[in-house]
């Protein structure tokens, strides 16, 4: 007959329900790896757009706390006073009095007619370009991720038996009877 105990449960039991106040530093710790890797996904998925290479260095992570803690990854410049992000996820509508130079250096950048794309965008706007999802659909995206949910698990586990003595429960195996 085998008989398991564990006397140490309880504490076990209290380490959990102590879990807001430690796992924070966990928790925020993952999160912000997570961020600055899918940043990182999120450039390389943009370079291809690539034009002065500002809306690609403006990518940023923020990590917010809270009950819901969040991890915001995105692209922060503008293109006058509008998102640049936004422009190329979402395209525009026509842009009736677009400025000739900015559209003949993106062409010259790219080895275009300048005229007949200015005179595209003027007419029918700026097509769009989506990364938010091709980032999010990224086998890396999705590996970090995955990844950072485990380790977040894993961390949390481990906090809660390192504070015992060898690393875990005191409890044993004891056997009884015949061989």
């Amino acid at each position: 007959m085998l008989k398991i105990e564990s006397p140490d449960l309880k504490e076990y039991a209290q380490r959990f329900a102590q879990a807001p106040e430690w796992s924070k530093k966990y928790v925020r710790s993952n999160m912000l790896q997570l961020g600055r890797r899918v940043a990182y996904i999120m450039r390389q998925v943009v370079k291809p757009n690539r034009y002065t290479g500002t809306l690609e260095e403006s990518i940023i992570s923020e990590y917010q706390e809270g009950t819901k803690p969040t991890v915001m990854i995105g692209p922060t410049a503008k293109r006058g006073r509008y998102d640049a992000g936004l422009i190329l996820e979402r395209g525009t509508r026509p842009i009736p009095r677009l400025p000739f130079g900015p559209i003949k250096a993106w062409a010259e950048f790219r080895g275009l007619p300048a005229g007949p794309v200015w005179y595209k965008i003027k007419t029918r706007g700026v097509s769009a370009h989506p990364f938010l999802d091709r980032t999010m659909q990224d086998g890396r995206t999705q590996t970090a991720l995955k990844n950072t949910a485990d380790r977040i698990g894993m961390d949390l586990a481990m906090y809660s038996v390192q504070k015992f003595p060898g690393g875990g429960m005191s409890s044993g195996v004891q056997t009884f009877g015949g061989g």
